[in-house]
């Protein structure tokens, strides 16, 4: 699954206009984005963990990850962080294809 991540983010890339460069930090894709933004493109097939921040000036402004701290969220462990604070369920579900999908859908509203 890993080539799979790999390819998944390379889709990312061919498809969101926002991206303005991108660096490969072996643990994770880091995205530079219009705006001053960046996104971090976390996922290890072994453990099945996944994040996906996107960040300005050092903050996370949306975070995506199925960390089990929120077990009270419909669709637990996947779940997102909202620019105000809220922790809401997501509809990732863990495959980076479909993830990266709805990521970018939200980025690319988020940054309209």
């Amino acid at each position: 699954m890993a080539n799979e991540f790999n390819r998944a983010v390379a889709r990312f890339i061919a498809t969101c206009a926002h991206v303005t460069a991108v660096h490969d930090l072996v643990t994770k894709w880091r995205l530079e984005l219009m705006g001053g933004y960046f996104l971090d493109l976390y996922f290890n097939e072994t453990l099945g963990k996944y994040g996906y921040t996107l960040v300005q000036a050092g903050t996370r402004v949306l975070g995506w990850d199925n960390a089990p701290h929120h077990p009270g969220l419909a669709n637990f462990p996947h779940h997102v962080h909202r620019p105000d604070g809220q922790i809401e369920p997501s509809a990732l579900t863990g495959d980076p294809d479909h993830d990266l999908e709805q990521v970018r859908h939200e980025i690319e509203a988020f940054l309209a």
